[in-house]
Parts: C-alpha cells; structure tokens; sequence
C-alpha cells in the first residue's frame, strides 16, 4: 500500500494552506486526516465546504456528531469513530450516547435514536431507505429537509471516512483515548 504523507503547512500544495492555517488557528494543530487531505486541495476544500454546511442544517451541533459518529461506525473508520466521540463530547453529547453508538447498543433518547438510526441505515443501504424508515424518522419529530440534510453528513462523511481507510491514517495522540476498533 502507498504511504500517504501526513502534509504540514510547510510540505502541503499550496491550495490547501487556508484549510491547514485556519485548522491550526482553530485548534492550534493541524489533525492527520486534514494533513493527509491536504495532499489534494480541491478534496480538502470539498471536504471542509461540506462539513461547514452542516451548520446551517436544523440539526446542532450535537446531532451533528451524532450523525458524523453513526456514519462512522457503519464506515468501520477507526480515526473518525475516535475523532467524533471526542468532538461529540465537546458539543455535548452525553456520554452514555456516545457508548451506545460506539458499541452498537441503544440508545435512550428518541429523537438522537432515529437520527442515529436513519443515518445509519442510509449508509447500511447505500440510500435505498425503506419508506417505513423515512417515516420512522419523520414521526419521531424530524423533518423532510433534515432527511435532506442527513444525506449532505453522510457524504461529508464518506469522504473522510474513505480516505482514512484507503491512507491508513494514525489518530493523533489527542484522540488516542477515543480509540476504537470495530467488532468482529
């Protein structure tokens, strides 16, 4: 398999100097799936875009991770699995959620179930959502535009989630007490 550089400011293309400085300003570091992106620009800056647009999505900040989180794990990627238990923490996420995605268990509250469940099924069946499953989720007291909405974090998702697995991307040693490993 190729070895993927983790890029520094220093080392990355140009194109990608924004994302790696406003990362660095924002965090005061740069996390190895960014510098691993960096290698593409035009990738990085997609992934960034998308991520960003999340924010003007109905869902919070919480939810949010609690997309970013479900996807994840049904991506089996080891890097954002830890990254967004971390990040979903910080945006306050409850502990015992973030359990429950991490070792595929339940979850308590019924709206963060069905989000967490309707992402996961989109990823689980490639969008091919049953209609039953919509409507799960739009009963539960979610809306057709967050169905929508969803669809934006799973891609954003993807992308990184990919990349981490097609690079083998190490977690940063920030995120080494989220570690995971999928169940086999």
């Amino acid at each position: 398999m190729p070895n993927f550089k983790i890029h520094t400011r220093s080392s990355a293309p140009e194109g990608s100097h924004d994302v790696i400085d406003a990362y660095t300003e924002k965090f005061g570091f740069v996390f190895n799936t960014v510098g691993v992106m960096a290698e593409s620009p035009a990738a990085l800056k997609g992934y960034v875009q998308t991520y960003g647009l999340l924010g003007d999505t109905a869902f919070t900040p919480a939810e949010q991770q609690l997309i970013f989180l479900s996807v994840s794990r049904e991506n089996a990627c080891t890097y954002c699995v830890a990254a967004h238990s971390m990040a979903g923490k910080m945006a306050g996420l409850d502990d015992e959620t973030i359990a429950a995605v991490r070792d595929g268990g339940t979850i308590l509250d019924p709206k963060l179930a069905a989000i967490s469940s309707f992402a996961t099924e989109v990823v689980k069946t490639r969008g091919h959502v049953p209609k039953d499953v919509v409507n799960d989720f739009l009963v539960a007291g979610h809306t057709k535009a967050q169905v929508l909405e969803i669809l934006l974090a799973v891609a954003t998702k993807t992308i990184s989630n990919y990349m981490n697995h097609i690079t083998n991307t190490p977690l940063d040693e920030v995120l080494l007490p989220m570690a995971w490993e999928p169940s086999k």
